[in-house]
């Protein structure tokens, strides 16, 4: 089984999105167990396949790797600062939210919309 994923975030309802935006996430590669949870032993064995991609209606799309941080994972991405996802140890499932810290230290709220 492959473990490997490919995570599709959304930006969720925030003030000035109510009602959220799908134009508006990440596309996320990375590994899951059987509960959701980030492997992290299948991302030591293969690191290069963590990657991440931006895209923003209103800018140009980023791409970049992922790296492991104490409760997150360090989303380096061209053109832009470092971005971080936070996940708490909490598993990835469909349909939940999780947490971006933005360079400038916003945080915005993203809903999982497939894993694939």
């Amino acid at each position: 089984m492959n473990k490997w994923k490919k995570i599709r975030l959304e930006l969720a309802r925030t003030k000035g999105f109510p009602t959220g935006s799908v134009s508006r996430g990440y596309l996320v590669q990375l590994p899951l167990d059987g509960e959701g949870r980030v492997d992290k032993n299948e991302f030591a064995s293969r690191p290069r396949l963590a990657t991440v991609r931006r895209y923003w209606s209103t800018e140009p799309d980023e791409s970049g790797t992922l790296m492991p941080g104490d409760d997150r994972w360090i989303m380096r991405c061209s053109g832009s600062g470092d971005r971080a996802l936070l996940l708490d140890g909490r598993p990835i499932q469909l349909g939940e939210q999780l947490s971006v810290l933005e360079p400038d230290g916003g945080i915005l709220p993203f809903r999982i919309a497939s894993i694939r």
